[in-house]
């Protein structure tokens, strides 16, 4: 074998390990994605399946009611009648 048989075995050997490794990922139901920054550093991010995205979801949703708490509570130091001097020590408490 020759230096140029070796490699269009290598490039063979290599093409069909990737076309072998998209059919496992396509498969198993998670997506996957390769992005190739300027620098020519490969990233590969794989995402859940759905079942993590309905977790996620979830959090998502416990975070965002929770937020609404805060600025509830905002709100109501905010628009109180108060001296401003009052209004600075409560925002001072409260970031203790």
């Amino acid at each position: 074998m020759n230096f140029w048989e070796a490699i269009v075995l290598i490039v063979i050997v290599t093409s069909v390990a990737k076309v072998f490794q998209a059919g496992l990922y396509s498969r198993s139901g998670r997506a996957r994605r390769v992005t190739i920054d300027d620098k020519g550093k490969q990233t590969i991010i794989e995402h859940a399946d759905h079942d993590d995205g309905a977790i996620q979801n979830q959090r998502l949703k416990s975070e965002v009611e929770e937020l609404r708490e805060r600025i509830k509570v905002l709100e109501r130091i905010a628009t109180e009648d108060r001296k401003a001097r009052d209004l600075a020590d409560e925002i001072e408490s409260l970031r203790r």
